[in-house]
């Protein structure tokens, strides 16, 4: 039987050996599991650890830079080095290569990355790969400290500024409520409170920020609502017009089981619905009423203390 030996370092093989006529250990060498850029830069926010390639930002939670590091080199170099998902990878950064900014930021370093087939952990491969970091400010971080960007506005409005109370509390509540969502998604927050006669103007970073306090106020509150939205532009990372929507909030003078005098009139408020009042005259009369007949300038409504 004629010897078999490999083509590249000249060892003996048997039939079991990988194909072109080569041992494993230059089989790996010379097809090696995946190939890799020797240099890989990246964008890291100052201020919330997000990281970016191109004009899109990621969040790894902690906004610790070695995690971003790693998540960065998986989302960007290692997931098309893997289309088929059969490798496994391993990634060291090297301590000894850590190299600092006069402002103590990590600005670049050497890893390795090791692979390995996920069916056959004796095949693997590793490389090296120098590590670039700049650092700018993220789009959500430059508006946050410019305190003056703003999506959408909740106008919050009384009919008659002796209900200023009401706006104090819901102002307080709002904050609180804005200020819960905002430790679980710093993009939503409140930029600023603008006084008007009647009521405040709430700038708020997003619409869907819109959505939620407008949805928790009417757990609590009974108002008139209205919407509107204006084009301000075009998101073009997801090819999609921008709104700035405007909803205005007008809180009815009253709750339920209030007395109220309209006109000179005794009322009892029995039940306030989605947009309409029932109240009942000193007589029991049943009389029912829009939440817009109570925001008629011409009509004069009193709370009165003998409920």
């Amino acid at each position: 039987m004629p010897r078999k030996f490999c083509a590249i370092c000249g060892k003996d093989i048997d039939n079991n050996a990988p194909h072109f006529g080569m041992c494993f250990e230059c089989y790996v060498i010379e097809h090696p599991l995946f190939e890799l850029a020797k240099s890989f830069h990246i964008k890291a926010c100052l201020d919330c650890g997000r990281y970016s390639k191109k004009e899109t930002w990621y969040n790894t939670g902690s906004g610790d830079i070695n995690e971003v590091i790693e998540d960065a080199l998986h989302q960007f170099l290692l997931k098309s080095a893997n289309k088929s998902d059969s490798i496994e990878f391993k990634i060291i950064l090297n301590e000894n290569s850590f190299n600092y900014s006069s402002k103590d930021l990590l600005v670049s370093l050497d890893v390795k990355i090791i692979g390995w087939l996920k069916e056959n952990q004796s095949i693997l491969h590793e490389e090296d790969v120098a590590v670039r970091i700049d650092y700018e400010l993220c789009k959500n971080c430059t508006n946050l400290r410019g305190g003056m960007y703003f999506l959408s506005i909740l106008q919050i409005r009384v009919s008659n500024p002796i209900h200023f109370n009401i706006i104090d509390t819901i102002i307080n509540e709002t904050y609180a409520y804005a200020e819960k969502i905002f430790q679980k998604d710093d993009r939503q927050y409140i930029s600023k409170l603008v006084d008007h006669k009647n009521g405040v103007d709430l700038l708020l970073s997003t619409n869907e920020l819109m959505n939620h306090i407008v949805s928790y106020l009417k757990s609590k509150y009974s108002f008139e609502l209205k919407r509107t939205k204006k084009l301000v532009g075009r998101d073009t990372q997801k090819g999609r017009n921008l709104y700035r929507l405007k909803t205005l909030i007008r809180l009815l003078p009253f709750k339920k089981n209030d007395t109220i005098t309209i006109n000179d009139d005794i009322f009892h408020i029995e039940s306030i619905s989605r947009n309409k009042v029932i109240l009942r005259d000193k007589l029991d009369n049943k009389l029912i009423k829009n939440f817009t007949y109570f925001f008629n300038e011409k009509i004069k409504i009193r709370l009165r203390d003998d409920n």
